[in-house]
């Protein structure tokens, strides 16, 4: 493993090798520090969106959508669907990007027992060229947010 400052690294992190480690100390709480590791690897993938996935036609969200731009290319309007945990086990944390390339509605809601928030109750992606994203926040609990409307 490599040490490397981060000073050291270019804005494409040209780099950054994925075996590469970054230490972070977090306060415990009762006067000493928690040293917490992120790779090389896992900060390239939460700084990209590489793949898209896009729809059109109603859909609900699978797993391989996590860390997607999932892109509504419909002119009739789509209803995206969070499934619960129970059926689709995402990590807490895991965001997916929204991307409305047509003038259709990209509505997005909950499965039963799936709560979705969101600023002024939105749920849907603003406008044509509007970027959303939806966040899950705990168990079944996601936020919507970004270009969004009602």
């Amino acid at each position: 493993m490599a040490e490397i400052k981060i000073s050291q690294l270019t804005a494409k992190g040209a780099n950054l090798s994925s075996t590469d480690e970054f230490a972070i100390a977090e306060d415990d709480g009762a006067g000493g520090y928690v040293s917490k590791k992120i790779t090389g690897a896992e900060l390239n993938s939460g700084m990209n969106l590489t793949a898209t996935n896009t729809i059109t036609t109603t859909y609900t969200f699978v797993l391989t959508d996590k860390d997607k731009l999932v892109i509504s290319n419909s002119t009739l309007g789509i209803v995206a669907t969070i499934p619960t945990n129970a059926s689709v086990a995402y990590d807490t944390g895991t965001r997916i990007e929204l991307y409305r390339s047509n003038t259709g509605d990209y509505r997005i809601v909950g499965d039963t027992g799936v709560t979705v928030t969101a600023a002024n109750s939105a749920d849907k992606v603003n406008r044509q060229y509007s970027v959303a994203t939806i966040l899950k926040i705990a168990t079944d609990e996601w936020v919507l947010f970004g270009d969004i409307t009602t």
